[in-house]
């Protein structure tokens, strides 16, 4: 029976959890003791030495004493500055957590600077040490001061304790940390062997070597030790270099030790650095690989074993693997068998791992075809930069492979190289339309959705894209999904119908919920929750963003294709809410979390104008004019940024009494048909300044979004007005009751605001001409400007004066909020007290 292969990638166990001690291994209290007087001296530890000298097992065995402890062991892809920082934010989490003192700290951050200062709020007022441990720290790359790790290795709260653990390569960028406290470095010296440990660790052992043998050929050098204990002979000749030695004693002696089984299966299975016991049985076609690698283990045959609730994970030790790699090289038909089987196995769940092992196995053609089945489901989640690195890899031997050029086109525009992926679209386009091949390959169709402008060139491909859903059995449910997402983020870029999104953006979170994928199900409501406010069903939303919220167990990374999409959604919420403090959070999150793909940020920094706008904060304006500079100047991806762009500043302009500015800016979007959010924003510059007739006509050009909540909310309270300022009364009342339904509906609150005088002034007489929608006209004349006379009133006074604002009688109103007549009258007076007015009418006034 075959077992279904799990991805070697390090999942939450293996990656935030030390390895479990090598059977035979010692204590070394006198390494321990070292690790920890460096410690106490620094919040800045670091311990480096070449590979082999046992760090990561000596950090682990000090830990093990060490109360809240936060560990995190690096791999390839975390010199992404984002994906390092949440790295490390999920690393401080489950230590926390496990620990059983969690931490008030978000899952989801990815931008260095805030999750800085976030770490910071969370650590700063615990008196409780916490020491984060980062292993193979030389991943971070060359950059990695520059990003979160680097701050907190400058300059970490007083209660965390930064350590970390790699070769030698680690010290080239702690030149000055080494010269400053040379008490926080431990390094070889400490790391290796002593006399009295080599006798240790052969007591009772049938090595046929004494102690002094061993420690006058290995000098200490831990691995050498161990090697020589497995294979219990002196070297053969005098080694040249470390390199040299493994290379050899592996091969002569630790290898020729071992029954010839166990021996051809660790060169078999060490071609992947980190493996499951499925993923060995499919590497080496032995049934028996559980025992297999509990041999190794046992035998200290430098394999490290993870217990996860998914199972075991084994890793090897990377020099011990490279020598055995070295060895099965010598038979480069048996090396590459097992590459290929490595690559089978594991494409279904690790299609770039299984890549890398196609390559390794000189099958390009077999990298070329797993990448063009799968790029699109990882461009789409969170591994565009994977994606990029080996279409990048794959093109340095095929130059000219126009779909693979397509593919790193794509990925690039993902992580944000526009220019670019644009340049390398075109040289694509330009080789398949030399092919004379008849049809079009369905991988350029799919990249004119990430990078065409032009919507005839865009809606042409989408059917194409369209029909590839029909058939479910082409495409695995991660690619079902990214074609969904693609699709529908492709008719909200291109302002097509907006109920379209919500059918493709349905049935992904259908089907990832459905699947039992969490990930995916809440990376699927947050864009549904996104598709839901565009098409104005704000209430619909909140529930998508429920879904969301109840996965906070599970981390989100921005750097997905559309990341940020529930936290830009619950923005949306807020601000047609006219909660503006709450939109304006919510979209500074997206901001300060923004990927590289800049366009949810662009959205963020105009809808923070606005919402800034609409409170009259000078100083919240100023912020905001600052923040629109980002917002690109030219059409990106068919999205007006320009529009963007002006329309912010025109309500700025509007909200410092620049309204001739604001006016000129308004005019020249009259007839704009598709930008529903700006035509809304700019129809009220209009509607403030009294031009009624310019308002409708802007929202009336919506004509595809003439049923959204908010644009039909908004073209019918502007018609009302327009209708009264004609003397036509019940007309306008009718109108208005129709736009407080739909509004009422959605709890669209934003075109009722404290700014609106003259709608404010409507709705007062509408509560006197009769409605059914008192409460919520209460809810909305009860708002007012930041700092106004109504901020002075307490919860409870502002609950009465929100029934004030009604036609109910004082009787009437003690009902509706369960209290006395005489509380009613207590809080009444309180409220004409602090407003400065005498009566009810007047301090109805104040709101209008």
């Amino acid at each position: 029976m075959s077992h279904p292969v799990r991805s070697t990638r390090p999942g939450p166990t293996v990656r935030f959890r030390p390895p479990a001690p090598q059977p035979g291994a010692i204590r070394r209290d006198r390494v321990s003791a070292a690790i920890g007087a460096a410690v106490v001296n620094a919040q800045l530890t670091v311990i480096s030495a070449p590979s082999g000298f046992g760090k990561t097992t000596a950090v682990a065995d000090w830990a093990s004493g060490v109360d809240r402890v936060a560990w995190l062991g690096l791999h390839t892809f975390d010199s992404d500055p984002s994906r390092l920082t949440q790295g490390v934010v999920n690393a401080l989490l489950t230590g926390a957590e496990r620990s059983g003192r969690p931490l008030d700290l978000d899952r989801d951050l990815e931008d260095p600077d805030r999750a800085y200062q976030e770490i910071c709020r969370a650590l700063g007022n615990s008196d409780e040490r916490m020491h984060l441990i980062v292993d193979d720290a030389q991943r971070a790359g060359e950059e990695w001061r520059r990003g979160l790790l680097g701050m907190l290795a400058e300059q970490a709260p007083e209660s965390l304790h930064v350590v970390l653990v790699g070769t030698t390569l680690l010290e080239l960028t702690l030149s000055r940390h080494r010269l400053m406290h040379p008490e926080a470095f431990v390094g070889v010296d400490t790391l290796s062997f002593t006399g009295e440990e080599v006798r240790l660790l052969l007591d009772g052992d049938a090595a046929h070597l004494e102690p002094e043998t061993i420690l006058d050929e290995t000098q200490g050098w831990p691995i050498a030790v161990r090697l020589m204990m497995i294979g219990g002979a002196r070297p053969d000749a005098q080694a040249q270099s470390a390199s040299s030695f493994l290379g050899s004693y592996v091969r002569e002696h630790v290898l020729g030790s071992l029954p010839p089984d166990v021996a051809d299966f660790v060169l078999e299975a060490s071609v992947c650095g980190e493996l499951t016991p499925e993923l060995a049985a499919a590497v080496t076609g032995r049934p028996d690989t559980v025992t297999l690698l509990e041999t190794c283990v046992r035998l200290g045959l430098f394999l490290d074993r993870f217990e996860s609730p998914q199972g075991v994970v084994y890793r090897w030790h990377a020099a011990f693997a490279r020598r055995c790699a070295e060895i099965l090289g010598q038979d480069a038909a048996r090396a590459k068998e097992c590459h290929r089987r490595a690559a089978a196995a594991l494409e279904p769940t690790d299609p770039t791992a299984s890549i890398a092992h196609s390559l390794q196995a000189f099958d390009f053609l077999a990298a070329r075809s797993t990448l063009l089945r799968h790029w699109l489901g990882l461009v789409v989640g969170a591994r565009a930069d994977e994606v990029e690195r080996t279409a990048t890899e794959m093109l340095r031997r095929t130059p000219d492979d126009a779909q693979v050029l397509l593919v790193r086109a794509c990925a690039s525009d993902v992580l944000g190289d526009h220019r670019v992926a644009r340049e390398l679209f075109r040289r694509a386009e330009a080789s398949i339309a030399r092919s004379a091949e008849p049809d079009e390959p369905v991988v350029l169709q799919i990249a004119r959705l990430f990078i065409a402008d032009e919507r005839a060139e865009v809606a042409s491909a989408s059917a194409t894209v369209r029909q590839m859903l029909l058939d479910d059995d082409s495409t695995e449910l991660s690619d079902r999904a990214a074609l969904n997402y693609l699709l529908g983020w492709t008719e909200i870029r291109h302002r097509g119908n907006p109920l379209i999104p919500l059918e493709y953006f349905s049935a992904a979170a259908r089907e990832a919920r459905g699947s039992g994928d969490r990930e995916l199900a809440k990376r699927a409501s947050g864009h549904l929750a996104f598709g839901q406010t565009w098409a104005g069903r704000l209430t619909e939303a909140r529930q998508s963003l429920t879904r969301v919220h109840e996965a906070e167990d599970v981390g989100l990374p921005w750097s997905t294709y559309a990341g940020g999409s529930a936290a830009a959604a619950a923005g949306f919420v807020s601000y047609w809410s006219g909660d503006l403090v709450d939109a304006i959070r919510e979209f500074g999150t997206v901001i300060a979390n923004g990927s590289s793909d800049r366009s949810f940020t662009s959205v963020a920094r105009m809808m923070i104008a606005y919402a800034a706008a609409e409170t009259g904060d000078v100083a919240a304006c100023r912020r905001a004019a600052i923040g629109i500079q980002d917002i690109p100047l030219e059409v990106v991806h068919g999205i007006s940024w320009p529009a963007f762009r002006e329309s912010s500043v025109a309500l700025l302009e509007e909200a410092v009494g620049r309204q001739d500015r604001a006016m000129r800016i308004a005019r020249r979007y009259v007839h704009c048909p598709d930008l529903p959010v700006v035509n809304v924003a700019l129809a009220g510059v209009f509607r403030r300044s009294g031009e009624y007739s310019a308002a409708l006509e802007m929202l009336r050009s919506l004509r595809a979004f003439s049923e959204v909540s908010y644009v039909k909310s908004a073209t019918l309270i502007t018609a009302a007005l327009l209708r009264r300022h004609g003397g036509h009364h019940e007309q306008a009342h009718e109108l208005c009751e129709a736009a407080v339904a739909v509004a009422a509906g959605e709890n669209i609150r934003l075109p009722f605001g404290p700014r609106e005088t003259a709608v404010r002034k409507l709705l007062g007489e509408h509560v006197h001409f009769g409605t059914q929608f008192e409460d919520f006209i209460g809810r909305c004349l009860a708002t007012d400007t930041a700092g106004s006379l109504v901020d002075a009133l307490s919860e409870r006074e502002r609950d009465v004066f929100q029934q004030l604002q009604t036609a109910r009688t004082l009787q009437e109103i003690a009902r509706e909020l369960a209290v006395s007549i005489n509380t009613v009258k207590t809080h009444q007076r309180a409220i004409y007290r602090k407003l400065g007015v005498s009566s009810r009418r007047e301090a109805v006034r104040t709101t209008v």
